[in-house]
């Protein structure tokens, strides 16, 4: 019985923490302890510095804690096999605990340094406790890892978990803490990444993406304090690497509750937007009938690659679906980038439609919010597109102005829109013989049509207009041989429909 207590009392003193031995103010006396165990130790001197040496048995993750002092303002320091400071925590005040969370150590000896900046600290007889808890290392955040060059290895498709902490980096000459990853694709292909970083109370979370040169090619902002950040669609051209790059916005730190980090790696199908598709020479290629996206961050814009052949004229009809909280805009842009049509018809959630464009070899279809200052991963929007042939007796857009005229021929009819918001569609046609024109235009709800009748000089000659929305109308002109030309447009430029086709004839009486 006496011998097994001795031994339980021996087990004890073994497993117990080490106790500080003075002096040990510099590497060379450092107090050896092993990762996992716990120290105790006093502080001889309000500028005493204590450095202990921790052996750690296989790789690993090491988190300290130090507390025990009521005058002690604690500083906190690790520094790595060479004895260089890699990472530092001074987050409170005097009384308060310090932490360091998440340090990724090799095999081998390390450095931990404790000293205090109270200089009124005077209680040579109260201990402090440094706790040295040691853990697995995979599906966790290296820290030291708050540069590009020290990135944690992230598995495309993996996940892992770290710590907004400290809230400052008084290492960094910005002292911005930050947490850096690094994803590296093998394959080649294009694939999609999304990326979901949860919520942390207390912490306004960033996460920016960087490419191989350095050049920030996406960023995800749109959650506040305590809420989580994701990033959808971005588009990855393999083989490639990518750093990752999440810290806190005003430098909350948060070390009681850890991030989860979690990225999904998907084939690309062509149904989805390919980020970054910021301008045109990241356009996503718009092959299927219909396409997904989201605007994310804030200011996005997302361009899409329409590819037309040009033996034959082609008409395209284009549909953007609402997304909850925003007021979407679709573009179309020309082959370097010049805006040929603005389509903003309707308002906050909404949806938006184009009609009867005209197909280029090359044009784009660029969907932004109108405001610029909002964004929402989380929502989602469609865009689907027809391409048909174009045939006589349909509109051609453009032809907004006298110079891009859509040529009719006298005993002839055009079906056409009065959209979006803002159109006015241009007809030609000639006259060989002198005689009656009449000019006749269907009516469309929710419009109040005019009609305006010019020579080639674009001199006016007559004008017409419907009494009240829905109403047709009708003028009639004697002309002589030559080329006219015709407007039509709403009354109002705020009147649109693009579900209600009009119909224009021109007859020789």
């Amino acid at each position: 019985m006496r011998r097994a207590l001795l031994s339980w009392l021996l087990l004890a003193a073994a497993c117990g923490p080490v106790k500080e031995r003075e002096p040990n103010d510099d590497y060379t006396r450092a107090v050896p302890v092993k990762a996992g165990r716990s120290a105790t130790g006093t502080l001889a001197g309000a500028s005493d510095l204590d450095w202990y040496k921790v052996e750690a048995p296989r790789d690993g993750l090491l988190s300290v804690r130090l507390s025990g002092i009521r005058e002690a303002d604690w500083v906190l320091a690790y520094r790595g096999p060479d004895r260089t400071e890699l990472k530092r925590v001074d987050e409170t005040s005097i009384g308060g605990d310090e932490q360091l969370l998440d340090l990724f150590l090799t095999k081998g000896e390390h450095y931990v340094v404790v000293s205090n900046k109270n200089e009124k600290a005077s209680n040579p007889s109260q201990s402090y406790l440094l706790e040295l808890a040691f853990e697995p290392a995979p599906g966790r955040e290296f820290e030291p890892n708050d540069r590009a060059t020290s990135a944690t290895e992230l598995a495309p498709g993996g996940s892992l978990k770290g710590h907004y902490h400290p809230g400052t980096n008084p290492v960094a000459e910005d002292l911005q803490e930050e947490d850096w990853f690094r994803i590296h694709v093998d394959t080649g292909g294009l694939r999609l990444l999304n990326i979901d970083v949860s919520e942390v109370p207390k912490v306004d979370s960033v996460l920016e993406v960087f490419d191989s040169n350095g050049y920030k090619v996406r960023e995800a902002d749109a959650g506040g304090v305590g809420e989580a950040e994701s990033l959808r669609n971005f588009g990855v051209r393999g083989p490639a690497e990518y750093k990752l790059r999440l810290r806190s916005k005003g430098r909350a730190g948060n070390a009681e509750t850890p991030y989860q980090l979690v990225t999904e790696f998907l084939p690309y199908q062509g149904k989805l937007e390919f980020e970054p598709n910021d301008q045109r020479s990241e356009a996503t290629p718009f092959e299927a009938d219909s396409i997904g996206g989201t605007i994310a961050p804030a200011a996005d814009a997302d361009w899409y690659r329409l590819a037309a052949a040009t033996e034959t004229k082609v008409v395209v009809r284009a549909e953007l679906t609402a997304a909850a909280g925003m007021d979407l805009v679709l573009q179309v842009m020309d082959d370097v980038g010049n805006p040929l049509a603005t389509v903003d018809n309707m308002g906050k959630d909404q949806p938006e439609v184009l009609t009867g464009f005209g197909a280029r070899s090359e044009q784009y279809l660029v969907v932004t919010e109108k405001t610029g200052r909002k964004g929402d991963s989380k929502q989602t929007y469609t865009l689907s597109r027809t391409m048909t042939p174009w045939q006589a007796g349909l509109e051609y857009e453009l032809n907004d102005s006298s110079k891009t005229a859509q040529a009719i021929n006298p005993g002839e009819s055009v079906d056409g829109y009065f959209a979006p918001k803002g159109d006015a569609d241009f007809y030609e046609f000639n006259v060989y013989q002198k005689g009656a024109v009449l000019l006749e235009l269907t009516g469309v709800l929710t419009v109040r049509a005019t009609a305006a009748l010019f020579d080639q000089e674009d001199k006016p000659l007559a004008a017409a207009e419907a009494k009240k929305a829905g109403e047709s109308l009708s003028l009639e002109a004697a002309l002589e041989p030559g080329t006219y030309v015709v407007r039509l447009a709403p009354a109002e430029p705020a009147q649109a429909n693009v579900r209600d086709k009009y119909t224009f004839r021109v007859r020789m009486r």
